[in-house]
């Protein structure tokens, strides 16, 4: 898995980051086109942030056009970052697809974090009072967009209830990244944040309502993004020889009834690769293989060994006491970066130390 950061690369650094370009290809195979071949209505609003054509090249029967992280800015009260205006579209093509006898799916990429200052003013009042602060303090803003993106997707949810489609209809709400800081107020004790392998920066929340699955219910076994693409064509009857071949991820069908079932993917290891600047750690990758989880760090080779089932804070490195382990698993990790051709940072041949621009820590742990 390479995770891509928004920012351009920073020169002047001990590697090279790897060229960043965002542009989905007209030739991959997307869910949306899998599932628009079924019979499915499918619609994407919010953030597209892959160029290549938008939503409408790419399987969707509706979408907001090409858009990224700015989209979010111009939206002020009493639609904050374009929350209630994407809402109301998604319940429109819910009602839509409804009426028609058509299944539908829809993705929503919510910009609602950025541009947190565009909050209703009303929230932001109510958080600053509730939090001690100034209405344009950031964490006041975060917290106050946060409560009025709840309220769209609570307003989303509502339309599914009251059309009668709860029982065939799953809705699951998710972050890109985790909540980051390090701090132990912040995100529970995790190390790292955004930009980051650390489980700050990967480890987010999943939530997932439907048919079948026991509200309060919960479930620990490790899943990825990518675990959603055969996961909706399982549901929608899609058989996995449309797939695309190479395909990384597995079904989470077999988690939902009691949260025990396992994921079946090509490779039982599961990599996170980050050749970037961005968080204080410099390009790094982390390879997960059952409990352990193997950290490398590309500017000096440092490698460091975590057992996830007993230290999930990651503060006891094991890498000393289990060399083979490490060994075994950086091969491991050596492999599967060849095998899909990731992107990798390289040594700057004209890298000057006195010169270096100063590392941003913000967001991360900084351990080097």
């Amino acid at each position: 898995m390479h995770w891509t950061k928004a920012a351009p690369p920073e020169a002047g650094r001990k590697m090279i980051e790897p060229r960043n370009t965002k542009q989905i290809a007209r030739s991959e195979v997307t869910v949306a086109e899998l599932l628009h071949d079924a019979g499915y209505a499918t619609a994407h609003y919010g953030k597209w942030h892959l160029n290549g054509g938008g939503p409408a090249a790419h399987g969707y029967d509706e979408g907001d056009g090409e858009n990224g992280n700015e989209y979010a800015h111009k939206f002020v009260n009493p639609n904050p970052a374009d929350i209630f205006g994407m809402t109301e579209r998604a319940i429109s093509f819910i009602e839509r697809s409804n009426k028609a006898g058509k299944p539908f799916f829809i993705q929503m990429s919510w910009h609602a974090l950025h541009a947190s200052q565009n909050a209703m003013p009303a929230t932001l009042a109510k958080y600053a009072q509730k939090m001690g602060g100034r209405a344009d303090d950031k964490r006041v803003s975060s917290a106050a967009i946060a409560e009025n993106l709840d309220t769209g997707v609570g307003l989303v949810v509502d339309a599914v209830d009251r059309l009668g489609l709860q029982d065939n209809t799953f809705v699951i709400y998710m972050s890109d990244n985790g909540s980051g800081g390090g701090g132990r107020g912040r995100s529970g004790g995790l190390a790292g944040g955004k930009g980051g392998v650390w489980e700050g920066g990967i480890r987010s929340p999943f939530i997932i309502r439907g048919p079948g699955i026991q509200p309060g219910s919960w479930c620990h076994e490790r899943i990825v993004g990518y675990d959603l693409f055969p996961t909706y064509c399982e549901w929608a009857g899609i058989s996995t020889a449309k797939l695309p071949r190479n395909i990384e991820g597995g079904s989470i069908v077999a988690l939902l009834d009691d949260g025990q079932g396992t994921v079946k993917r090509q490779r039982e290891e599961m990599v996170f690769h980050f050749p970037h600047y961005q968080g204080g750690d410099g390009p790094h990758s982390a390879l997960y293989l059952g409990d352990l989880k193997l950290m490398k760090f590309y500017e000096n080779g440092r490698l460091v060994l975590f057992d996830m089932g007993k230290n999930v804070s990651e503060r006891n490195d094991l890498a000393k006491r289990m060399p083979d382990q490490v060994a075994q698993l950086d091969a491991l990790l050596v492999k599967y970066l060849n095998d899909v051709d990731a992107q990798m940072a390289v040594p700057n041949p004209n890298y000057d130390p006195s010169r270096e621009q100063a590392v941003s820590r913000k967001g991360a742990r900084g351990r080097k």
